[in-house]
């Protein structure tokens, strides 16, 4: 059974020198030219604690699938944090951004002719968007969640995005003080 259904119309047609001179441009060998080609989307970014850790997860899926024989090829998509945009007009761009996922993983296992798609997402837009694009793509693919970020504490209280929310709300009310407000914000996610 081939698995290379996709890739191979770029890789094995000698009509496409361009493509496979791009191939070999990035590294690929003789050898990688006949294996099956796996996308890895990945969602990271730096502006994002739930993110910010995925392009390292990327390049560690990256080495296994080199390990089974296979070419794994990186490639990154946005992703909105709602947690940063909430109550903002960058709020108005969240729902978008699910779309956009979405549409940019599409394009790209399309056009790179992709056999195969691992999708490495964080919070928010990111997972419904890149299950649209493995819905569409009707290929073998694979969805990894980087997890949820980490619990905060402050003054022996278990703290999360939610806090800070709360800990405003307390602050106009004249519940806490600013000191108390800066350190609750300042903890709720380490």
């Amino acid at each position: 059974m081939e698995i290379n259904k996709y890739s191979k119309i770029i890789t094995q047609d000698d009509s496409l020198p361009a493509a496979q001179a791009m191939l070999y441009g990035i590294g690929l060998n003789e050898k990688d030219m006949r294996k099956a080609q796996v996308g890895i989307a990945s969602t990271g970014f730096e502006g994002n604690p739930c993110n910010m850790h995925l392009n390292i997860l990327a390049q560690q899926i990256k080495k296994n699938v080199l390990k089974s024989n296979l070419v794994g090829l990186i490639f990154n998509t946005i992703g909105v944090s709602d947690g940063i945009t909430n109550g903002t007009k960058g709020m108005t761009y969240s729902l978008i951004s699910r779309e956009i996922i979405a549409d940019s993983i599409e394009t790209i296992v399309n056009a790179q002719f992709y056999d195969g798609l691992i999708s490495v997402v964080g919070c928010d837009k990111n997972m419904p968007g890149a299950m649209i694009a493995i819905g569409r793509l009707n290929r073998p693919s694979i969805l990894v969640y980087g997890g949820t970020i980490k619990s905060g504490r402050y003054k022996d209280k278990s703290l999360n995005i939610v806090s800070a929310f709360e800990a405003y709300g307390q602050k106009i009310k004249g519940k806490i003080s600013e000191e108390e407000y800066k350190g609750i914000i300042k903890n709720s996610i380490p």
